[in-house]
């Protein structure tokens, strides 16, 4: 159950890190008066996401069977995103990859662990 509460407690600064970033970009685009309908759709993706996998992190510290089934169905759809992102920067001819390599990484071993932590019929019986 602790391994539950430490993927939590992982889950939520992820949110906050999306919120984080999200918030910075809102300010800076705010700051310098312009911003493209792009940016503006990325600083809304980013809050989205942060807000989703913060609740979607409590949800696991209080153990919430929705909670965990709603993490996995997320961890699936941000490495597919954070893959389609890096494939775009790739034909786009961007010149360091390396932060959205870093993204598909992070978000894949967090993926696994999830899948592989929470598909465990010993861990499903502490859901409520």
């Amino acid at each position: 159950m602790r391994l539950i509460r430490l993927l939590g407690v992982v889950v939520i600064f992820y949110g906050f890190s999306y919120l984080l970033y999200g918030l910075l970009q809102a300010l800076s685009s705010i700051l310098s008066w312009h911003a493209s309908s792009m940016h503006v759709h990325v600083i809304g993706l980013n809050l989205c996401i942060g807000t989703i996998t913060t609740v979607i992190g409590i949800g696991l510290l209080l153990l919430r069977k929705w909670a965990r089934i709603a993490l996995l169905v997320t961890v699936t759809l941000l490495v597919l995103e954070h893959s389609l992102v890096l494939f775009l920067w790739y034909v786009r001819g961007g010149q360091n990859l390396t932060a959205q390599a870093f993204n598909v990484t992070a978000t894949s071993l967090l993926a696994l662990s999830s899948w592989v932590m929470l598909t465990n019929e010993r861990t499903k019986k502490h859901f409520v």
